[in-house]
């Protein structure tokens, strides 16, 4: 859809054209319904709180339902910045060259590349170890830690840490790049600029008009409201 078309449906959504019986919206309150919706639909498919407790990339439904916002990028590390002993840092955080047209948003994961002290041993992309601050202590205590190095493979302990991840290797190799796949923030649709909802699949549109809905019709407290909450609960 368009965005001109997001906002007709929005209008016929809620019945405007004929009864007039609720509240006039504006162009701007309906960019605001419908950017919330966008937020709200992808935050919820990202993390599986919905209707059928899916998330992404656990069903092909929830896959194309996001697929056109995931992006990857590789960007070099360094020790500058670092907080723990053996740290490494993204170049610049979440503020890197790279996040610019494309922001950071949601994280899906990372790799790592890591090149050894030893030369006889070859640089390799591997995987990380998903900690948090309170893990961080026994990992580090921990001889079978999987970010010890052991026949060339690591796996360096992933901490976030303000606008960045630190990864941490034990001492044996460093942290040369890292690879970030992410969902990126969504567009803000504009009317006015004629910013249609390209961020998302053409499938996706009009679940999320009927989230708009749902939520406006929830903030005047309408008496369809209850409907439309079911509707909503069942949308795929």
């Amino acid at each position: 859809m368009t965005i001109s078309e997001m906002h007709t449906a929005f209008k016929l959504e809620l019945d405007k054209i004929d009864s007039l019986q609720y509240p006039s919206f504006t162009v701007d309150e309906i960019d605001y319904w419908l950017n919330r919706a966008i937020r709200q639909f992808i935050k919820t498919r990202y993390s599986g709180v919905n209707y059928k407790k899916e998330s992404f990339e656990q069903t092909q439904k929830r896959i194309d339902d996001l697929r056109k916002i995931v992006r990857e990028v590789t960007i070099t590390c360094t020790t500058t910045g670092a907080t723990k002993p053996n740290g490494y840092m993204l170049t610049d955080g979440f503020d890197n060259a790279q996040f610019t047209t494309d922001s950071y948003w949601l994280s899906l994961g990372e790799e790592v590349l890591i090149t050894p002290n030893d030369t006889d041993i070859a640089a390799s992309r591997q995987g990380v170890t998903e900690i948090t601050a309170n893990d961080y202590r026994f990992e580090i205590d921990n001889p079978y830690s999987e970010y010890i190095l052991h026949y060339g493979v690591a796996k360096p302990l992933r901490l976030f840490y303000n606008n960045n991840i630190e990864f941490i290797s034990d001492g044996t190799y460093t942290v040369t790049n890292a690879y970030i796949r992410y969902i990126k923030e969504p567009t803000e649709v504009d009317y006015s600029t004629n910013v249609s909802c390209d961020d998302l699949a053409e499938h996706t549109h009009d679940e999320i008009v009927l989230l708009a809905v749902h939520l406006a019709l929830e903030n005047i407290e309408q008496p369809r409201i209850e409907t439309y909450s079911q509707n909503v609960a069942t949308m795929e």
